[in-house]
């Protein structure tokens, strides 16, 4: 990946919907190079995926959660991981090291859809086996959430 890239990739991130001609002004690179240097980024899955961002309290889901998980060995974290993963209304999960073994970040319309997505006797996940504990923080404010990383 040279330069080049980089500032294409730079670009994607702050906005994915840029139109090749007006990558071609910040890269100074033909229209044609600069598509080719896309795909090329997709297939070696440098850019994953391209993506709107949705404002959550716009559709509904004004209320975010990080769920801290503890994982019984016994079951293994990378299910339960798995399993969470799979919900509409989970955001990103990722396995840590230290007191817990999973964070997942969850987006609701209310407390009530948390309380159920936690507590529900039949579905809640503190009714899955191999959930030990789960620790509940509710988000205030969202200082920073964009997503855009520095490329070294």
């Amino acid at each position: 990946m040279d330069k080049k890239d980089k500032i294409i990739l730079e670009q994607l991130q702050t906005n994915a919907d840029l139109k090749i001609h007006q990558l071609e002004r910040a890269v100074m690179l033909p229209r044609s190079t600069i598509h080719h240097r896309i795909q090329k980024l997709k297939r070696e899955k440098v850019v994953t995926k391209i993506k709107a961002v949705v404002d959550p309290d716009k559709i509904g889901l004004s209320v975010c959660v990080l769920i801290h998980i503890v994982v019984s060995f016994k079951q293994g974290v990378h299910g339960i991981a798995e399993r969470l993963s799979k919900l509409t209304n989970v955001e990103e999960v990722y396995i840590t090291a230290g007191v817990f073994d999973i964070v997942a970040k969850v987006r609701f319309k209310d407390n009530r859809s948390l309380s159920t997505f936690i507590f529900d006797d039949k579905k809640g996940i503190k009714s899955w086996d191999g959930v030990e504990r789960t620790e509940s923080m509710i988000c205030l404010e969202t200082i920073k959430e964009n997503g855009i990383l520095e490329i070294t």
